[in-house]
């Protein structure tokens, strides 16, 4: 040790230090019990900074703070006096009810709402307190929570359309509307939007479906239960709150009936998050069938005794799991998606899957049956990036609820890593998108899934999908067949004259035959 370190070590206040320390281990002790991340529990992040840089307006409110994160910030103070104003709409629903008793209630939640945060949260108690009954406020009022409740005599009446106004985006024309399970606006409803301006709704939504501009929906639901008293159940706020979110994702196609609304749940993206969800994932482990039955036969005759190609059944029950893809390095299973493009050089076929009102699907219902991939349709505009990035930065940080949009990302974002295979897709109306060009698209998708954490070995619900596309996709047979399809019969007077060769050639050999068995066998 040198004389400077030496001299260095001999001034340190270690008693200080405890002191400064164990004041410090107090003020995180106040904070609450961290919470067990392999529970429902739902934390409540900030972006890393890292991942923020790649696109930090997809991560950062334009004009609406909720929650402690960016509370306060100058450019979002305009909210504030819609926010006071909610909350006198919620004291004239309830005159029994006084501001008093929000504020004590909720005071006891409050050391409970802290944590939800896993960032330190640096407000007092006090601005923390009206923090989180504003913000409840204002989630109740504006997206409708509190419709069902009559304010009484001589109260002011509560605006009923103001849930209608925030979530009903513009527009988007596309000749896919009746195709997809989207919640209908009324003229109403639309008239709203233009007293409220489309920016506004625009910008609002957003904001509402940040990962960092949230607030735990306990505070929602006791302020809801102080309003409302006996008069309502919890459900009547919870189902108002689902319909404003699927009015909001009305151009995504849904799986979920109205027997299966969700009722519980951590946040707005946390309910979001439900709807983009598979439907059935029993169905990703036994719907692949890669060759018609009565080509079976063949084909394993071919493989036994010809050796032309390799390709498997994913329901042959004779092939154990473990081998279904013999595409080994350092013993470990390549698992990875291609390029549309490549898959058509296999012979691949991509359909867009029609929704079927009485078996409806989410959009990450993928499916492949018989050599056609089919692909829900996904409509794509400036707003899209925004929303998938929370969906996939709640999944890599709240992992108990799944990783299953963030392998949707994954598989999209190879599929389409370059803008001939988005032109591929949108003209089989696979992808609608609202942007200046296919590359914009595949830029999008290609930055979505950058610094995702995603283990392609791992169990997610499109790995039986991955390796059942790959083993068609090294079938030398399958390239072989698409080799002659594309060159061969896709001209249909080249179809003709093939045909006619190969039946001339059949005829020949049959006429061959029988000479040589007249020869051998003369009769008589």
């Amino acid at each position: 040790m040198s004389e400077s370190q030496k001299e260095t070590a001999k001034v340190v206040d270690i008693d200080r230090l405890v002191s400064s320390m164990k004041r410090e281990l107090d003020y995180y002790w106040s904070l609450g019990d961290i919470p067990d991340m392999g529970s429902k529990y739902c934390m409540i992040y900030k972006v890393q900074q890292h991942i923020r840089e790649v696109d930090k307006f997809s991560y950062e409110p334009f004009m609406l703070s909720i929650g402690p994160y960016h509370n306060g910030a100058s450019r979002l103070r305009g909210m504030e006096k819609m926010k006071w104003g909610f909350l006198d709409e919620i004291l004239k629903l309830n005159c029994r009810t006084k501001l008093l008793d929000y504020l004590t209630t909720l005071q006891g939640l409050s050391k409970q709402a802290r944590s939800c945060y896993s960032e330190d949260v640096k407000m007092g108690n006090e601005d923390f307190l009206q923090m989180l009954l504003l913000d409840g406020c204002f989630i109740l009022i504006g997206l409708g929570g509190c419709k069902r409740l009559s304010a009484p005599t001589g109260g002011t009446q509560y605006p009923e359309h103001a849930a209608d106004s925030i979530s009903s985006t513009e527009n988007i024309p596309t000749n896919q509307d009746q195709d997809l399970n989207s919640v209908e606006v009324s003229n109403e409803s639309d008239q709203q939007s233009e007293q409220s301006g489309q920016w506004f709704i625009r910008f609002l939504n957003h904001d509402l479906f940040l990962l960092e501009n949230q607030i735990p929906f306990f505070i929602v639901s006791k302020i809801f239960e102080l309003v409302a008293g006996t008069e309502a159940s919890a459900s009547d706020w919870t189902d108002e709150i689902v319909i404003f979110v699927e009015t909001a994702l009305r151009w995504y196609p849904k799986a979920i009936s109205e027997s299966e609304k969700p009722k519980d749940f951590c946040h707005l993206l946390h309910l979001c998050h439900m709807y983009f969800r598979p439907s059935n994932r029993s169905e990703y482990e036994h719907c692949y069938h890669i060759r018609a039955q009565y080509f079976d036969k063949f084909l394993i005759f071919g493989r036994k005794y010809l050796k032309i190609g390799h390709d498997l059944d994913a329901n042959d029950p004779s092939i154990p799991p473990s081998q279904e893809v013999d595409y080994l390095q350092g013993g470990q299973a390549l698992n990875r998606w291609r390029r549309t493009s490549q898959y058509l050089e296999a012979g691949i076929k991509f359909k867009k899957r029609d929704y079927d009102n009485f078996k409806p699907h989410s959009l990450l219902d993928v499916k492949f049956t018989n050599g056609t991939m089919e692909i829900p349709c996904i409509i794509v505009d400036e707003y899209t990036g925004t929303l998938f990035r929370n969906l996939i930065a709640f999944e890599q940080t709240c992992p108990q609820f799944g990783d299953d949009f963030t392998a949707y990302i994954v598989f999209l974002s190879q599929l389409i890593s370059m803008p001939e295979d988005v032109t591929v897709l949108a003209r089989r109306e696979i992808i609608v998108h609202h942007l200046d060009s296919d590359e914009m698209v595949s830029d999008l998708f290609t930055m979505l899934s950058k610094d995702v954490v995603f283990d392609f070995n791992g169990q997610y619900y499109l790995k039986s999908l991955c390796l059942t596309m790959e083993t068609y996709y090294q079938s030398r047979l399958n390239r072989w067949i698409a080799w002659l399809w594309l060159n061969h019969f896709s001209n249909p007077w080249l179809g003709l004259a093939a045909f006619t060769a190969v039946l001339v050639l059949v005829c020949t050999i049959i006429q061959t035959v029988f000479g040589i068995l007249a020869y051998t066998n003369p009769p008589g």
